[in-house]
C-alpha cells in the first residue's frame, strides 16, 4: 500500500501505537514461558510459534486494521511486499559473512538445529520486525507524522534495551545495546528505502540470526569484535545496493524534511 491511507493523519495516533507496542513487549514471551516450562524440540517450538509470537502478530495486524481498514492491515505493516525478492537480496548481500564464519567458527549441526534455526532465526526474525519495524517505527513514521528520526531512534532505544539482559558485564552490555541498537536504525532505513518492503529486513535479520546459529562465535549478540566488523561489512554493502535501487526508483524516499518531520509520499 503507497496510497494516501498511509499519509500522516494526526499526532495523537501516535499514543495508541507506542501503548500498543509498550504493551505488547513488556508481556513478550511470558505465556510462552508459563507453560512450556522445559520443553524441548517440536513442542517447545510450537509453543514459541503458537503462545509466544501468534498473539503478538494478531495484535499488530488488528492495531493497523484499526488505524486504516481492514484490508490495508497488511500493506500498512509492509507485508505486501516481496519476500523472495528480500530473500535474494538478503543471501546475496550476507554471502561474506558466511564464508569468514566458515573459516573463523566451526559448522554446527545437531538433531535440534532446525528447531534452534526456527527458535532464534525465523521466529525472533520476523516477530521483532514486525513488532519493532512494522507497528512501532513504521506506523510512527507513516501515519502520526513522525520524521524518521524521531521514529527510528525510540525503536531503536527500545530494541537495543530488549537485547541488554545478553551482556554479563556493563562494558559487554553496552556493546550489545550499542550493535543492536544500530542495527534497528538500519533495518528501519531498509524497511522504507524498499518502498516499505518489511520483508526486506526480515529477511536480513533472519539470515544473520541463523548464520549465528549454525557458526556459533558467541552466545549474544554481540561477539568478538571482527564478528562487529563483518556485520558493518553487511550494512554497508546493503547501504551501497539500497542506494543504487533508489537511483534506479527516482529517489531515496528518506529526504529533506522526512528526517525529522512529517514525510509525505511524492
Amino acid at each position: 500500500m503507497r496510497s494516501a491511507h498511509t499519509s500522516p493523519r494526526s499526532r495523537w495516533v501516535a499514543l495508541p501505537i507506542i501503548a500498543v507496542f509498550l504493551w505488547l513487549d513488556h508481556f513478550h514471551l511470558d505465556l510462552f514461558r508459563a507453560v512450556a516450562g522445559d520443553w524441548t524440540g517440536a513442542a517447545r517450538t510450537g509453543a514459541l510459534a503458537l503462545l509466544g509470537y501468534l498473539p503478538h502478530w494478531l495484535v499488530a495486524l488488528g492495531m493497523a486494521a484499526v488505524l486504516t481498514r481492514p484490508r490495508d492491515a497488511l500493506a500498512a505493516l509492509g507485508l505486501d511486499g516481496r519476500p523472495m525478492r528480500a530473500l535474494l537480496l538478503g543471501l546475496l548481500l550476507t554471502a561474506p559473512m558466511v564464508a569468514v564464519l566458515a573459516f573463523k567458527a566451526p559448522l554446527t549441526l545437531t538433531a535440534d538445529t532446525p528447531h534452534a534455526l526456527a527458535r532464534h532465526a525465523l521466529l525472533p526474525g520476523f516477530g521483532e520486525e514486525l513488532l519493532y519495524r512494522g507497528l512501532l517505527f513504521g506506523l510512527l513514521f507513516r501515519l502520526a507524522g513522525w520524521g524518521f528520526l524521531p521514529a527510528a531512534l525510540m525503536a531503536a532505544l527500545l530494541f537495543g534495551g530488549a537485547h541488554l539482559t545478553q551482556g554479563g558485564q556493563a562494558v559487554e552490555a553496552a556493546g550489545i545495546f550499542a550493535i543492536t541498537a544500530l542495527g534497528a536504525v538500519w533495518f528501519a532505513w531498509l524497511y522504507v528505502e524498499w518502498d516499505f518492503d518489511l520483508w526486506v529486513p526480515v529477511a536480513f535479520h533472519v539470515l544473520i540470526n541463523a548464520w549465528w546459529v549454525v557458526f556459533p562465535v558467541a552466545d549474544n549478540a554481540l561477539g568478538p569484535l571482527w564478528a562487529v566488523g563483518l556485520r558493518l561489512v553487511i550494512i554497508a554493502l546493503s547501504i551501497g545496493v539500497t542506494l543504487a535501487f533508489a537511483k534506479r526508483r527516482g529517489g531515496r524516499r528518506v529526504r529533506g524534511r522526512g528526517w525529522i518531520g512529517v514525510w509525505r509520499h511524492d
